[in-house]
């Protein structure tokens, strides 16, 4: 199922360059300044993995809004993003606000076009994103978990000794 009605999957593909630019920096934006601008301005990928897995990850996962939502492409994509995400110290809704970012974004470029199908599809890639920073966080909690009774368990034997 694409995106209908075909006038407007057109206009997006043609503004495509320009949503991504701005959809790359708007969720860079969500990092303190400094940051922000190396994360933009850093090329190397071993340098600035951030930045590397947003600029391959973010043009996957508009292809997949405007095409077949194909979650062979789309999960890894939004995956890489969210995992990143779940480790630094964002909540829950400022880790998948990047995905909200481009509702915003693509009202500007078309505004006065019938974007509800688009909307439809932003909202199940946002609930995805949750879904997957929900689970990135339950692993971090878990392997705190296990290394604080690792933790315990050396202090109890090391005490018997």
């Amino acid at each position: 199922m694409n995106i209908e009605p075909r006038v407007v999957r057109e206009a997006l593909e043609q503004k495509r360059s320009a949503i991504l630019k701005q959809w790359m920096t708007r969720t860079l934006q969500s990092y303190a300044d400094q940051t922000s601008r190396f994360l933009q301005e850093e090329k190397d990928p071993f340098r600035n993995p951030v930045g590397h897995v947003l600029k391959e990850g973010l043009p996957v996962l508009f292809d997949e809004l405007l095409g077949g939502m194909d979650s062979a492409a789309l999960t890894p994509a939004l995956d890489g993003i969210v995992r990143i995400r779940a480790v630094q110290d964002f909540t829950a809704s400022q880790a998948v606000a990047f995905v909200f970012l481009l509702k915003k974004i693509v009202h500007a470029e078309l505004a006065g076009e019938d974007l509800a199908a688009l909307e439809e599809r932003i909202d199940e890639l946002a609930l995805l994103a949750f879904d997957l920073f929900m689970e990135c966080r339950e692993k971090i909690y878990e392997i705190k978990a296990n290394e604080a009774k690792r933790r315990v368990f050396v202090m109890e034997r090391a005490r018997k000794e």
